[in-house]
């Protein structure tokens, strides 16, 4: 994946991951991502994602999403075509950019997909346009800006709130407000 170093696109899919923890070996188990068309969201995908392993505790507590509600639902490779599809090619962002392509990048290539999207971080951006903040995770950003983020760490959730930081964050810096 190619980083995009600049906001200067209106047309993305903003992309998010839950998964079984933050280790390497941990798997998947949530995607949600929002198409951006023109600055306007004009699609969503979400999906629940059978890790095929069990959960960390902390992460259901963190997440809501537990053993019982994946089993049974896709696995990551089944799901990856769709995903890809969904995408079109345009820009990817996500919040933390670096932490959700890890697990795209792994699972997509053992699927025999190559993501060569160029990918946009929107932590690393709110850091530039708003470093005057003392935290920069999404949920302390979109209640600080006041974004909607009605059910914050699930994944379609942050997709969709990421999508309207991103937004934000462009309109400020293009107009130095």
């Amino acid at each position: 994946m190619v980083k995009h170093k600049n906001a200067d696109f209106d047309s993305f899919v903003c992309f998010d991951f839950e998964t079984t923890g933050l280790g390497r070996d941990d798997k998947i188990i949530e995607i949600g991502a929002v198409k951006v068309k023109d600055g306007f969201m004009v699609a969503r995908y979400s999906s629940l994602v059978d890790p095929c392993q069990p959960i960390d505790p902390m992460i259901t507590k963190i997440t809501g999403i537990n053993d019982e509600m994946v089993k049974g639902k896709p696995t990551i490779d089944q799901l990856i075509p769709s995903f890809y599809d969904f995408t079109e090619g345009l820009p990817l962002v996500a919040h933390n950019a670096p932490f959700d392509c890890r697990f795209l990048e792994r699972d997509s290539k053992a699927c025999g997909y190559y993501f060569d999207h160029e990918v946009f971080d929107t932590l690393r951006f709110a850091k530039k346009v708003l470093p005057e903040l003392p935290c920069h995770k999404l949920v302390a950003l979109t209640e600080m800006l006041g974004i909607e983020q009605s059910d914050a760490h699930r994944a379609w959730c942050d997709a969709e709130a990421t999508a309207r930081l991103y937004l934000f964050l462009k309109y400020k810096a293009e107009n130095k407000i």
